[in-house]
């Protein structure tokens, strides 16, 4: 089973004008919830953790995630959802995040435990849900407790920089979590950001591979494809072409999913250290193909096992 934890949340997504002011879609999202979507829609067990508000929102969350085979295994609780208002300009979104006092931040790490049952092979992280607070705290305590149990872990920081109150804290975290995760993903973006110290990529590529210890170190970098550091080596992949464009929102969080999808369906989890350059190439491609796909529809709208295949 892939097990995700992070947040859930209710996009509000600019869909048009009308005399002078935005209006807005309701879709549900959330890194993390966007992720076991995904997955969930790809023929593979996954289960997510994360409490959900008992409010119309989450109702609609629950229905989504059942009616893409995500195993709900986190409590439903009276708290309310997390809303994030997402504008579009030419494809790109852009976010504001509305978190305070939350159901999706509510975690208790007793509880998070329990699901760390023997059929768990790898449990996914990252986003907003590590930025900070208490709940980051447990998250990351969450994350040596899988380790413990011999369960692989993935990570996608997926930053938002103007969520993140307390800068140097926050890449202490994710810097702590890198040295831990055996599957690390990180955006160009995210890569300049959290190495804010280096001005180019190469620089920052550079000090990443000094700290991380990942067995698979990813890096999306949009239109231009995604590299693979493998084996003290990078292997490049292009784009797959995107016919129609609606929006790229969920686009890192698909790819990220069918990463974790194609590991599972190929038995690859326990055997990262020596995937086989066919490999690594085939799972770009469907990783790369998956986000394409995604990026046709509005909002995150991952596509299913019959369409990839």
């Amino acid at each position: 089973m892939i097990l995700v934890g992070g947040e859930n949340l209710m996009d509000m997504i600019q869909v048009k004008n009308q005399y002078q002011h935005a209006l807005f879609k309701a879709i549900p999202g959330g890194s993390p919830y966007n992720l076991a979507l995904a997955a969930g829609r790809q023929g593979v067990r996954v289960g997510y953790i994360t409490p959900i508000s008992e409010d119309s929102n989450g109702d609609q969350l629950v229905a989504n995630l059942l009616g893409s085979n995500v195993q709900l295994l986190g409590p439903r609780v009276p708290e309310p959802t997390s809303l994030a208002m997402v504008s579009i300009e030419g494809g790109t979104p852009s976010y504001a995040f509305y978190r305070e006092g939350t159901a999706e931040r509510l975690v208790n790490l007793d509880k998070l435990t329990k699901s760390l049952t023997d059929d768990v092979a790898i449990f996914h992280i990252g986003s907003l849900a590590l930025t900070g607070g208490s709940d980051a705290f447990v998250w990351e305590q969450f994350v040596r407790k899988a380790m413990d149990k011999g369960v692989k872990v993935s990570l996608d920081p997926n930053v938002r920089p103007s969520l993140v109150a307390e800068p140097d804290l926050y890449r202490q975290r994710i810097k702590r979590l890198m040295t831990k995760v055996d599957i690390l993903k990180l955006s160009d973006e995210d890569l300049l950001w959290l190495f804010n110290d280096n001005n180019d990529e190469s620089s920052a590529l550079s000090e990443l591979r000094a700290i991380t210890n990942a067995e698979l170190l990813i890096l999306t970098q949009g239109s231009k494809g995604s590299s693979v550091w493998h084996n003290d080596k990078w292997y490049e992949a292009a784009a797959y072409p995107v016919d129609n464009l609606s929006d790229t929102v969920g686009a890192g969080d698909t790819f990220m999913a069918s990463v974790l999808v194609w590991l599972t369906k190929n038995e690859n989890m326990k055997r990262l250290g020596i995937l086989e350059l066919k490999e690594k190439q085939d799972l770009q491609y469907y990783a790369s193909k998956a986000a394409s796909f995604n990026c046709k529809k509005q909002g995150c709208n991952p596509p299913w096992e019959n369409e990839l295949l």
